[in-house]
Order: structure tokens, then C-alpha cells, then sequence
């Protein structure tokens, strides 16, 4: 029984040890955290499938804020020489999370993202709009990456789509270049993810939402297999104290004065 009792012991503190070194801490955007501040972005470059499947398609493509978009171009008109030549939505990083053991990052969240609208174009689409917003980047053991999102839209015929925090692009980690790993610091972090693979059932739910025809979805189906680039830039600079931990420090050490006197008078 006494070795029974110490077995127990002993695994309770083993899993224990494993617990605490699998912590994770999170740093949240604009808000001061263990002395450090951060912020940065995530931006998404179509990839050229992806932007002639919106060509072929006529679809418009624009930012969700608070997203922002640098985009060439303009939406086809079916007329040749026309359409998207560039595309590319940058959302701001409202969170960073990463193992305090390892110091790998775990998870990176973005706010806003791309809205298409597509209008009806025989054989192609019969049209809607669909949003992917909120990307949550979730780093895996293995050195890959899934991406979740929010995709959110609906067809002219009728047909919503409303699927939150869904999963939506894997990337291997062979296309994953750049830092991957935070161990509290301050300095500027690049991270490359490149080929998103569209999930299959996020490519269900766009085509839905979309009401994709033969030609849309064919196009669809050319820009899964990289659907883009996504390069995330994360700065983390010192923290500034607030003007009121200046006076709380500006009033303890007049105290510290004050006693400073009054031992010397007595």
C-alpha cells in the first residue's frame, strides 16, 4: 500500500511538471503585458488562380474592416484585358499565444478580412456575397499550421451561410518560413505561410454562398490548392507606463523623502 501511495505521488508531480511546461501566455494587441506591447499584421496576397477564379466569375472583391486592401485593378467586366491583376487584405493581429516552455507560438488571431460579391454570370454563378473574416492561425506540432475562420454569406436565391470559426486553409510546414517561435522580448517577427489549401468544406460554403455554376466552381477548384499568402509582421516594443504610474511613483517617493526628514530631526 505505502508503494501504491508514493506511485500516485509520484505521477500526480509528473503530471504536474507536464502541466507547467505546457503553459501558454498571450499577448493581446495595443494592451501591455509583461512589460511588452504588440501589434502587427496578417496580410493575405491572392494567389493568380484565385484571383482569375474572381476574374472569370466578375466577382468584386474588397476588405472587411478593419481590414484594408491594396488592390490593381477592378472587377471584370467579362471584356478582355479587364479584371484584378493584384489583390492583397491586410488585418490587424489582436492576439498572440505561444508555449512559455518550448517558447513555439501557439495560435495568432486577425480581425476583419476579404468580402467577394458576385453578381449573376451565365455558367459561372448565379451570385451572392461571402466573407472570410476573423483568421485564427493555430500552429501544430508538427511544424504545420490550420487556419480557422468566419465565413459568413449568402446567394441571391437565398441561401446563408454561417459558419463561425470554421476551418478553412491548412498550410504543411514546408511553407511555413520565418519565426515561429516567442520567448517574451520585445523585437519584429516575420512569418511567411504559403499554398493555403482551401478546406473542402469551406470550398462548400463559398460555392454556396456564391451559388457557383460549372465554370465558377471549376475556378474554385484551380485556386484550393494555394488560395494565397499570408505574411504575418508582429512588432512587440516596451511598454510606456501610464501617466498615473508616474504619479503613484512621483507620490512614493516624496514619502520616501518625507521619512527620509524625519528620521534626521529626531
Amino acid at each position: 500500500m505505502k508503494f501504491a501511495l508514493k506511485s500516485i505521488v509520484a505521477a500526480a508531480a509528473f503530471v504536474a511538471v507536464g502541466a507547467a511546461s505546457a503553459a501558454t501566455a498571450t499577448v493581446t494587441a495595443d494592451v501591455a503585458t509583461g512589460g511588452v506591447v504588440m501589434n502587427g499584421t496578417g496580410t493575405l496576397t491572392f494567389s493568380d488562380n484565385l484571383r482569375n477564379a474572381l476574374n472569370v466569375g466578375q466577382v468584386a472583391a474588397e476588405a472587411v474592416s478593419p481590414a484594408t486592401s491594396a488592390i490593381t485593378g477592378t472587377k471584370s467586366t467579362g471584356a478582355t484585358g479587364t479584371g484584378y491583376t493584384a489583390i492583397a487584405v491586410s488585418a490587424p493581429i489582436t492576439s498572440l499565444t505561444y508555449d512559455t516552455g518550448t517558447t513555439n507560438v501557439t495560435d495568432v488571431m486577425t480581425a476583419g478580412g476579404a468580402l467577394q460579391t458576385a453578381s449573376a454570370v451565365a455558367g459561372v454563378a448565379n451570385g451572392g456575397y461571402v466573407s472570410v473574416t476573423n483568421l485564427d492561425v493555430q500552429f501544430q506540432a508538427d511544424g504545420s499550421a490550420v487556419i480557422y475562420s468566419d465565413i459568413v454569406g449568402q446567394s441571391l436565391a437565398g441561401v446563408s451561410v454561417n459558419q463561425l470559426h470554421t476551418k478553412t486553409f491548412t498550410v504543411t510546414a514546408a511553407n511555413i518560413s520565418g519565426v515561429t517561435t516567442y520567448s517574451g522580448g520585445t523585437g519584429s517577427f516575420v512569418t511567411t505561410l504559403s499554398n493555403l489549401a482551401l478546406d473542402a468544406n469551406a470550398f462548400t460554403y463559398i460555392s454556396s454562398a456564391l451559388d457557383l455554376q460549372f465554370l465558377g466552381t471549376v475556378s474554385l477548384q484551380a485556386a484550393s490548392a494555394n488560395f494565397g499568402t499570408i505574411v504575418s509582421t508582429i512588432n512587440v516594443t516596451a511598454a510606456v507606463p501610464e501617466p498615473s504610474t508616474y504619479a503613484l511613483m512621483g507620490v512614493g517617493l516624496v514619502g520616501v523623502g518625507l521619512m527620509a526628514r524625519r528620521r534626521r530631526a529626531v
